[in-house]
Order: C-alpha cells, then sequence, then structure tokens
C-alpha cells in the first residue's frame, strides 16, 4: 500500500512538473495589425473623422491629439481644457 502511495505522489509530482515546463502551443492572442495610415480618428474641436497621417497635431498632456483643420487646432490650443472629455 505504501508503495502504491508513493508511485502516485511521484506520478503527481512529474505531472505537475511537465506542466510547469510545458510552452503554449497555441497563441490565442491577436497580433496589432492596425495600419496607422487607415486609422481614422475624431477631431476634438469639431468631432469631425480624421486620417491619422493628417500634419495638423498638437500634443497636450502628452497625448497626441489630430486636427481637421488649423483653426480647429487653434481653438483647441487656447483652451485645450474645454474640449477634452476625459
Amino acid at each position: 500500500m505504501k508503495k502504491l502511495n508513493l508511485i502516485v505522489i511521484l506520478i503527481g509530482l512529474a505531472t505537475v512538473s511537465l506542466k510547469l515546463s510545458a510552452k503554449t502551443v497555441i497563441d490565442n492572442s491577436k497580433p496589432n495589425l492596425i495600419d496607422s495610415a487607415k486609422k481614422v480618428l475624431v477631431d476634438p474641436v469639431c468631432k469631425m473623422k480624421v486620417k491619422a497621417e493628417t500634419a495638423k497635431t498638437t500634443v497636450y498632456n502628452k497625448v497626441t491629439y489630430n486636427f481637421c483643420s488649423e483653426s480647429c487646432k487653434q481653438k483647441f490650443a487656447a483652451e485645450p481644457a474645454k474640449y477634452i472629455h476625459k
């Protein structure tokens, strides 16, 4: 009976050891394949859709904001807190 218990314990330890050292074969994580040239953002001032490649950008509190026009960019620069909704 003691031998049987010892064998069961050894098999259990071997199984746990194999599970800990095993590598995942199937990776269900999705790679980040967003094409930044096709990404569409929203202008915080007029709520118009803006393509990410636009040159009308500004950085406020380490966040980059994109704008549809220079006038929207200037309005945001004058009062950024008015247009940021957290």
